[in-house]
């Protein structure tokens, strides 16, 4: 029997992807120059790119420290050495340093990029009364279906196995999500459309295993219209629908993917490698003085130790011997510390990941000057928030269909238009960006209402926060009338007279 399809796709054409790979040096350096006759036209000559192959599973290999490079015997062996006692050669354990640069450049460059809520506005030049509640409503479900948790762990899981995506899925009238990625297990293909470029297809590939202990392989795969789950079977190994082909009631495929050249810290990957082997290298030699090495010249030496062994008298009868301790050569501590703090700023640099500066006690900078400081990072969100914008785009279309769908609201998700953006943080003084925002609303140049906004994105105020104030405005007018008119009534009741001239009568 045929192996169904979706989207005119099988699974085993489905389970293609493109391999990651980085460029590697090409085996001619220099080619000879060639004659050209003036207003002659010469082809382009076909020059391949070399390249190696890398795996998600390098990438994950990178990021934990316990499977450095530095920690495999063969990339840095242990020396052999021959003991004359037992008479036979014997490895000597060197030491092994390995740091967690792949994890603190991640966790900088995240910060910097989603430190701040995601922003979100209207676009509309005049939004009116009911766009302005709908993006109320929109910003409640965000915040209660904990969207802003399903974009950080994707950009973390893109991060460090340089792909990943968000699926929305409608379960008994409810909108949810799930992040995949490879760190839990799960292996991406996507297929797009060629010309438009939009996702049209997406397998997943995972494993599950039953009480048994039996595992068996599973391929869940979405198109833009139907959801539909393969299992391998035991006995031919070929894939077999599990269930039905189900809609899924989302408008195109219900996934956003992204998809990366590499994990965050690509760039400083041989740099960390090279100091790891530095500092192990380091560590091996202080280690050899750690302890003074005590060595001898002469005749015949009477060596007095306490139980130990610490040598605590030593006699000889040679008027020439001379003892002493050996010492390290001079000046080698200082220029193999340099080399690192070197190759450790450089690392950081290539990553675009800001080492935080030290700051003297009772120091006050403003937050220009602190921008300043961190303005790599800074620079490397403002980017990346632009390469994320398309992926973003996609998880709120997604959001804003399930999420009125599922409050029978379905009618008002087409005319609201709602633009969400990634905003890069960087340290700042709180009483700076207040002011700041007071000192715009009182120039005329921001209204209260932006204000609000800015100030909901930056931590301060609910989702509402508007309409609070107008409804805040109104109570106050409301109450203050009352108070006019029973200040009016009290007043007619102790001077009439003066009250009906007042009237008119």
């Amino acid at each position: 029997m045929q192996t169904p399809m979706i989207g005119l796709m099988t699974p085993l054409q489905i389970l293609r992807k493109t391999p990651f790979s980085v460029p590697i040096p090409g085996a001619i350096q220099a080619q000879a120059g060639i004659n050209v006759p003036p207003g002659g036209v010469t082809a382009m000559p076909i020059d391949n790119v070399a390249r190696e192959l890398k795996t998600q599973a390098d990438f994950i290999r990178e990021y934990n420290i316990t499977s450095h490079n530095i920690n495999y015997i063969k990339y840095y062996p242990n020396p052999i050495e021959f003991n004359k006692k037992s008479g036979k050669y014997q490895a000597k354990v060197r030491t092994r340093i390995a740091i967690g640069f792949q994890e603190r450049i991640k966790t900088k460059r995240i910060t910097a990029l989603l430190g701040n809520n995601v922003g979100m506005k209207l676009i509309s030049g005049k939004p009116t009364k009911k766009q302005t509640e709908n993006l109320a409503f929109f910003r409640g479900g965000w915040e209660e279906k904990n969207v802003e948790v399903a974009v950080q762990r994707a950009i973390e899981s893109d991060y460090i196995t340089a792909d990943t995506a968000v699926c929305f899925y409608m379960k008994e009238g409810k909108v949810n999500w799930r992040t995949f990625s490879y760190l839990d297990g799960d292996v991406l293909y996507p297929h797009f459309d060629p010309f438009t470029g939009d996702l049209a297809l997406i397998g997943r590939l995972y494993t599950t295993e039953d009480w048994d202990g039996k595992r068996q392989n599973r391929l869940d795969v979405w198109d833009t219209r139907n959801v539909v789950h393969y299992y391998q079977s035991d006995e031919t190994q070929e894939w077999k629908v599990d269930g039905d082909v189900v809609p899924h009631g989302f408008p195109g495929c219900p996934v956003a993917y992204h998809r990366s050249i590499g994990p965050v810290w690509a760039a400083s990957q041989p740099l960390i490698e090279s100091y790891e082997l530095g500092i192990s290298q380091f560590s091996e030699n202080n280690a050899a003085y750690a302890l003074r090495i005590l060595y001898t010249l002469g005749g015949d030496f009477e060596l007095m130790t306490t139980t130990d062994g610490t040598p605590t008298r030593i006699d000889s009868v040679d008027p020439n011997a001379k003892v002493g301790f050996l010492e390290p050569a001079a000046g080698a501590d200082t220029s193999f510390a340099k080399e690192l703090e070197i190759k450790e700023k450089n690392i950081m640099r290539g990553s675009f990941a800001v080492e935080t500066p030290e700051i003297k006690s009772g120091a006050d900078m403003s937050s220009r000057t602190v921008k300043m400081l961190f303005a790599d990072s800074y620079l490397k969100a403002l980017e990346e928030s632009l390469e994320y914008q398309i992926f973003l785009d996609r998880i709120c279309t997604l959001f804003k269909h399930g999420y009125f769908l599922e409050n029978n609201r379905q009618n008002e998700a087409e005319g609201f238009r709602v633009k969400t953006y990634l905003d890069p943080f960087v340290f700042m003084s709180e009483a700076d960006v207040i002011n700041a925002i007071q000192q715009l609303v009182a120039a005329g140049c921001l209204s209260r209402k932006t204000a609000t906004e800015i100030a909901y994105n930056s931590g301060y105020g609910t989702a509402d926060e508007w309409d609070r104030i107008i409804q805040e405005a109104h109570d106050e007018l409301v109450a203050s009338q009352q108070a006019e008119a029973a200040a009016a009534t009290q007043e007619t009741k102790q001077n009439p007279v003066a009250a009906s001239r007042v009237n008119g009568k």
